[in-house]
């Protein structure tokens, strides 16, 4: 392969790299990055300044230092000065080295070869007046380039002439997307891709947070026994949602603000995360009920904007045909797909995985430490919303068909 078209997914416009940087900034991203120390090159003795350098994909809540070809990625650096730089301006260099060869981006964020002499180094922003903790757009777009990438940030303050950068480096992982095992046929018709074949030992991640909940309680003494139903902690506040395995959004219903019995705008999600091609009757789905703020790009998959599906009045209709997302939208395990406050009235939100097309305890088949905090949540109806749980609950009343 060579270098040149190995990198060419670095040389995008600094617009698309801000745009989604601000998106980030408008998840309210976790600060997860490491502080790198920074060397001084050209004066003598030590220095406080250090950098932070990582990456993060739409449907992430944190930065990461690893991604998959096909992600959408951003990779971000922010430049943390000695006191004294503050207010002072410089210039601020980015490096990127892949395999034995340096690369420098300058101004137009092109990837420049560098030989590693400093005179030869090109900044990437010019004349920058330094704050106290100030960040800047690496890179922005699809990764397609599977390998191990270290990032190099550094400034020269232009009343000093020396260079301060990070020599230990942050070291990016891009990885092989997984391949799907099969192709299965589902909801509406669709064949879809899958990443396993049987739910054993696939639900890795916790599809909430314990500490976002005042409760949980069994459906069959709730309202429907397919689902488990969780109830906020906080009335008004979001709790966060993730995938708790591999899958892909198979169904996608809309139930719009339904005044006045309903004031509300959710959706429900419903995820393929195993089945066997050659078992009809194998499916293992994950399902979510009352999102009030789905990830943008699952949003979009429903086709019908405002438009229901089901809709209420004047009589029921299901509108099935409105519920087949536009796109195969594949999530992995722990990925974050979007937030809610519950029900307009309760605050609750419904969840529940079948396997094998028949609904089983969700909280049973999670990996451990998500299965024992979840469990461990669970009380009778009558202490809903806020609790608290009866020690030892049983999670019961399970096993009908989705």
């Amino acid at each position: 392969m060579k270098l040149r078209s190995a990198f060419a997914f670095f040389a995008t416009a600094l617009v698309a790299a801000v745009l989604l940087v601000q998106q980030a900034t408008a998840q309210q991203i976790t600060e997860t990055r490491q502080l790198i120390p920074a060397t001084r090159y050209g004066v003598t003795g030590t220095t406080f300044a250090s950098f932070a350098i990582g990456l993060v994909r739409p449907q992430d809540l944190a930065f990461r230092s690893s991604a998959y070809t096909g992600d959408t990625i951003s990779v971000s650096g922010a430049v943390l000065p000695e006191n004294a730089h503050i207010g002072k301006t410089a210039d601020v260099f980015a490096v990127i080295k892949a395999g034995p060869t340096f690369y420098m981006l300058n101004t137009s964020r092109q990837l420049v070869p560098w030989n590693g002499a400093v005179a030869t180094l090109v900044p990437m922003v010019k004349d920058v007046v330094l704050k106290g903790d100030q960040e800047f757009s690496l890179y922005s777009g699809l990764i397609n380039i599977a390998g191990d990438f270290a990032f190099f940030m550094g400034y020269k303050p232009q009343d000093t002439g020396a260079l301060y950068y990070n020599a230990t480096p942050q070291m990016l992982h891009i990885d092989p997307a997984p391949q799907p095992v099969a192709q299965c046929l589902s909801y509406g018709g669709r064949t879809v891709p899958v990443w396993h074949t049987s739910a054993t030992g696939i639900f890795t991640h916790a599809p909430f947070n314990a500490e976002d909940l005042s409760m949980i309680t069994n459906g069959k003494e709730t309202n429907d026994p397919r689902f488990s139903y969780q109830w906020v902690k906080k009335q008004g506040e979001r709790v966060n949602i993730f995938a708790p395995a591999d899958g892909v959004l198979i169904r996608l219903r809309h139930k719009a603000r339904n005044l006045p019995e309903f004031d509300s705008d959710d959706y429900e999600l419903l995820f393929l995360v195993a089945c066997d091609p050659n078992k009809p009757d194998s499916q293992s789905i994950v399902r979510f009920n009352h999102i009030t703020n789905p990830r943008a790009d699952i949003k979009a998959a429903f086709a019908f904007g405002e438009l229901g599906a089901p809709t209420f009045k004047p009589v029921f209709e299901e509108h099935e045909e409105r519920q087949i997302p536009i796109t195969n939208i594949v999530v992995r395990a722990g990925d974050y797909l979007g937030s809610t406050s519950g029900t307009p009235v309760a605050r609750d939100f419904d969840f529940s995985i079948s396997i094998n097309e028949a609904t089983v305890c969700p909280f049973s088949v999670l990996a451990e430490p998500y299965r024992t905090k979840l469990l461990a949540m669970l009380g009778p109806q009558i202490n809903t919303p806020f609790g608290p749980p009866v020690a030892g609950y049983a999670c019961e009343g399970y096993g009908m068909r989705q």
